[in-house]
């Protein structure tokens, strides 16, 4: 027996009911039966979707991955492994357009619901012609449209449905680890899939070794310049809070301080508040939207965060400050995602970086090493072509 959404094969999680044999594993999904049809959603596309509209072009380094993307995928999956800032989502504008052109179903899929409904918006402005819909919890009465934008749990609607899947931050939570996730993701599209990610995992490549693939590399940002590389510290939680103070006290620009719990977080916005200009948020806060955008106005300085802030958001000129006091807490994609944070502004691509941390960690030096990597690899870039 095979579940055909998720692909469990134990039959310790198939059950008998009283209509059919069905599979516990994604019940959470909605019940599918063992033998029932899963077609693909129907829905039409509109004609002549002819055309689309950047605000600014590609520098060459992107279009030369954006040239290869779209002859690739024709044929084939495409692993699109580009540096935090490197504009993963303009990578694939042209593909997409390729394939709206042609009448064919897309779609773009992310982790979080924010960054969904920020997607939405800008394709809605790049796609002018096309009808952009976005599809995440809460917020799923219209399914249908020419480039479907939603989050990866949304994507067991579709099975068998798209010509073109795009699945961004696929290293991420919750496809991360998640084999049932990653099947029904992959199960969704009834053409090719690019994976982009900026850091892939043993995961990710066990996840789609059985699929055609070819990995595209994109190391440099769009502003030409290095990705900041962190000052490590490790000392006791007392010495990194003080040497914390003094790194606030003398910055300019607004810093991003990631912590690795929302006690944590509430605990030294208890302190910090009384001290500086600064504010919170984490996954349940109830003032979570209204909190990041005021960081993101300058209402404030500094804002105290968990991982719920380590990816889809940019904010021009931040420091970031990770506070590494437990074990287990960040791993190596989320420490180079939360680090990409920093220099993503085109014409000041510059900021500082820090890790503090109580203990000495085998995530903290791989981070590290990808992003000097990185930085290798960014420089035999350019001097390849001659700047």
């Amino acid at each position: 027996m095979e579940c055909k959404r998720c692909g469990n094969k134990d039959p310790a999680y198939f059950y008998e009911g009283h209509k059919g044999i069905y599979c516990r594993k994604c019940i959470g999904f909605k019940r599918i039966l063992l033998d029932e049809d899963t077609k693909s959603y129907e829905y039409s596309v509109s004609e002549n979707v002819e055309k689309f509209y950047f605000d600014y072009p590609l520098t060459r380094y992107q279009q030369e991955v954006s040239d290869k993307c779209r002859n690739l995928i024709k044929e084939k999956d495409v692993l699109l492994h580009c540096v935090c800032g490197a504009g993963k989502t303009e990578l694939v504008v042209e593909t997409i357009s390729d394939f709206l052109k042609e009448g064919k179903k897309v779609c773009y899929a992310i982790s979080r619901k924010e960054v969904v409904i920020e997607l939405e918006k800008r394709f809605r402005a790049i796609f002018r012609d096309a009808s952009v819909i976005g599809v995440y919890g809460g917020h799923h009465d219209v399914l249908s449209g020419d480039l479907i934008v939603c989050t990866t749990h949304q994507l067991f609607r579709y099975q068998k449905t798209f010509d073109l899947l795009i699945i961004d931050e696929v290293d991420a939570f919750p496809l991360k680890g998640n084999y049932e996730l990653m099947h029904i993701a992959i199960n969704s599209a009834k053409g090719n899939i690019i994976y982009s990610t900026a850091t892939v995992n043993d995961f990710l490549l066990k996840s789609i070794k059985k699929r055609n693939y070819e990995e595209l590399t994109l190391f440099i940002r769009p502003s030409l310049k290095p990705l900041i590389e962190p000052l490590i510290l490790y000392s006791n939680k007392f010495f990194l809070l003080l040497y914390m103070f003094r790194l606030m006290q003398t910055m300019t620009n607004q810093c991003i301080i990631f912590v690795s719990s929302k006690k944590e977080c509430r605990r030294l916005y208890s302190v910090l508040k009384h001290l500086f200009s600064i504010t919170y948020v984490y996954a349940e806060s109830s003032k979570r939207k209204e909190n990041i955008e005021d960081f993101r106005n300058k209402k404030y300085q500094f804002i105290l965060a968990t991982t719920v802030l380590e990816r889809g958001i940019t904010i021009k000129d931040v420091n970031v400050i990770i506070l590494c006091f437990h074990k287990g807490v960040f791993d190596e994609g989320s420490l180079v995602q939360m680090l990409g944070r920093v220099g993503r502004n085109f014409l000041n691509p510059y900021g500082e970086a820090y890790i503090l941390s109580c203990f000495r960690d085998e995530e903290i030096n791989k981070a590290d090493e990808l992003i000097k990597r990185a930085n290798k690899e960014y420089e035999m870039s350019i001097l390849r072509q001659g700047n």
